[in-house]
């Protein structure tokens, strides 16, 4: 078992990184590794509630995958301030961090990786 750190900065939408990024956490959780993941940028887009696009996957529902899995997901709070995306917009069981949390994940994490 590894504790992998995964930073997300690209939007739900605009490409299908995040999407990646969620698919690889999840598979990861279900081999029993643990996983932290980081949103910033754009990135915290992906951790808003309520979206629901039409013919495409729902990013929310991978969130939520990987939360009930035990990942820890936390936006970036200085990303949310500067795009004006209020605490109340946020995912249950997100966090909204900060730059010296993102800190400590690489930290304490085996394996690190952005998308």
């Amino acid at each position: 078992m590894v504790t992998i750190t995964i930073f997300v900065g690209q939007g739900p939408y605009t490409a299908e990184r995040p999407f990646t990024a969620l698919r690889f956490a999840y598979t990861a959780l279900l081999d029993n590794n643990l996983v932290k993941m980081f949103f910033v940028e754009d990135g915290i887009w992906c951790l808003k509630k309520g979206q629901d696009p039409a013919n495409i996957y729902k990013i929310e529902e991978w969130v939520q995958k990987c939360i009930d899995e035990g990942a820890e997901i936390t936006a970036c709070g200085v990303c949310m301030k500067g795009r004006g995306m209020a605490d109340t917009e946020l995912m249950a069981g997100v966090k909204k961090g900060t730059m010296e949390m993102a800190v400590e994940m690489v930290k304490a994490g085996d394996k690190q990786l952005f998308f």
